[in-house]
């Protein structure tokens, strides 16, 4: 038993001096490297069409939720407002981490929220793989070059989104 506390112990203290090691070597140049924003193409919400997200005509953000997440439920009014405040300057697109729901609820969800964005489904978890994987909801701001400039793991209020929506979509 003292074995396996040391032993978990050991891992914990492991895991948590790699994690720092990644943060200051990552952090160390003083400038983030551009991350490219991984091509999406899934299955559209009531549709059978593919449907690939060009980055390229608009500034999009990738809202990733499930619909049983407590803080996705949180923010889907918000996602609402700010599609239809930045609709016409910026693309947003939900995705679905369909293969962690059922489809059932996830139209419920749609319904229930009033959202009028395209909602694909990540029915192999692929995209949320490629994305990181960080948790729900994850949004994803990418630029018409493709690159994510900034990210948001978890809820956050209204006012702290529209200033994240806002300097997306005002960008050059």
């Amino acid at each position: 038993m003292k074995r396996r506390q040391t032993l978990i112990t050991l891992t914990i203290a492991a895991t948590a001096v790699a994690f720092i090691l990644y943060v200051g070597l990552a952090n160390w140049g003083g400038k983030a490297e551009t991350v490219q924003a991984s091509s999406i193409q899934l299955q559209e919400l009531g549709s059978e069409q593919q449907v690939t997200v060009d980055f390229a005509e608009k500034p999009t953000v990738i809202s990733l939720f499930t619909s049983w997440c407590t803080y996705c439920n949180e923010d889907a009014p918000k996602m609402a407002v700010l599609h239809e405040k930045y609709k016409d300057r910026l693309n947003l697109i939900g995705v679905n981490i369909t293969n962690r729901d059922k489809l059932s609820e996830v139209r419920s969800y749609v319904e229930r929220h009033n959202l009028s964005y395209p909602i694909l489904l990540d029915r192999d978890g692929s995209v949320y793989s490629q994305y990181g994987g960080s948790g729900f909801p994850a949004l994803y701001f990418v630029n018409t070059a493709g690159e994510v400039t900034d990210a948001i793991i978890g809820s956050t209020d209204l006012e702290t989104l529209d200033g994240h929506f806002a300097r997306l979509a005002n960008a050059p």
